[in-house]
């Protein structure tokens, strides 16, 4: 073999490699469909949330939101219901069987106090996901409760975006939730 068939075989070789990179990046990369193991991170990791694509795909395929439903239920403590439909929207209080819920500004500009009273959970809960009415689900991460177990309070910023989004699904009278252990 001589240098020169040397060299033609490295061009072919580099024009292969080129064209199977070049097919790569023109490969659209298919979504990652939503299955069970991600309901059951989402539902039991505080810090787990869900994209929009996945929250589209949960409630696209009615196979996987019936299995969202009965995970969900299955982890919840407490339910939180939607209140009647006269509400206006500016809810600042909520009950549901176990509990209740109230929503009180805070002298400091900007911060809204919720506070969270169980009559007597056997196991505080640890994230509470809210579902609006548009299929937004937002979840968050309870704080440890005090001593007494029945009380908590949640301080929400309204410069910060997850808290402004919380504090708007939980005060949206169409919303419902369930407290997560």
């Amino acid at each position: 073999m001589t240098a020169h068939d040397d060299a033609g075989d490295i061009a072919q070789r580099a024009d292969a490699v080129y064209a199977a990179r070049a097919a790569l990046a023109d490969a659209t990369p298919r979504p990652r469909r939503l299955g069970v193991a991600e309901i059951v991170q989402f539902l039991t990791d505080s810090r787990r949330t869900l994209t929009a694509d996945e929250q589209r795909s949960l409630f696209a395929n009615p196979q996987v939101r019936a299995d969202y439903r009965r995970l969900k239920a299955q982890l919840a403590v407490f339910e939180l219901p939607a209140l009647a439909a006269a509400s206006d929207g500016q809810v600042e209080g909520r009950r549901f069987d176990g509990g209740s819920i109230s929503i009180h500004p805070s002298r400091v500009a900007g911060q809204t106090y919720v506070i969270v009273r169980f009559d007597s959970p056997a196991r505080p809960p640890t994230a509470m996901v809210l579902e609006r009415a548009s299929g937004e689900l937002v979840k968050r991460g309870l704080p440890d409760m005090p001593g007494d177990g029945e009380t908590m309070m949640i301080i929400l910023d309204s410069h910060n975006v997850d808290d402004e989004t919380f504090l708007h699904a939980l005060r949206d009278p169409t919303a419902t939730g369930s407290f997560l252990l």
